[in-house]
């Protein structure tokens, strides 16, 4: 592996070295497919930011809003975009009700 400086010799130290080789790959993978998956999910609630500001600016011309009431509108929805937060229900949701009613007093 790599240059060649080290190389195996007998049967144990070639199983070692393409295990490890092994665990290398699975390892990168592993890597490149979160920091993917990192890049997606960021990348989808962008998109759907994008998606309801065009639905917006089509409803605005379709029913005529000035430039004011749609900056407005367009800077409503930019807020709720940034401070989006997850509810209490759906945090709690996989406990049981006893312990989501405790937890809500």
């Amino acid at each position: 592996v790599g240059y060649g400086d080290f190389s195996p010799v007998n049967s144990i130290e070639k199983l070692f070295g393409s295990l490890f080789m092994l665990l290398n790959i699975v390892v990168a993978a592993w890597i490149v497919g979160s920091v993917t998956l990192l890049i997606v999910k960021g990348d989808e609630k962008t998109g759907s930011y994008r998606d309801n500001l065009d639905s917006l600016q089509q409803y605005g011309r379709m029913h005529d809003f000035d430039d004011t009431f749609m900056d407005m509108l367009k800077s409503q929805l930019k807020l709720g975009f940034q401070n989006e937060e997850i509810s209490d229900d759906q945090v709690l949701k996989p406990f049981p009700s006893a312990v989501r009613r405790k937890i809500l007093r």
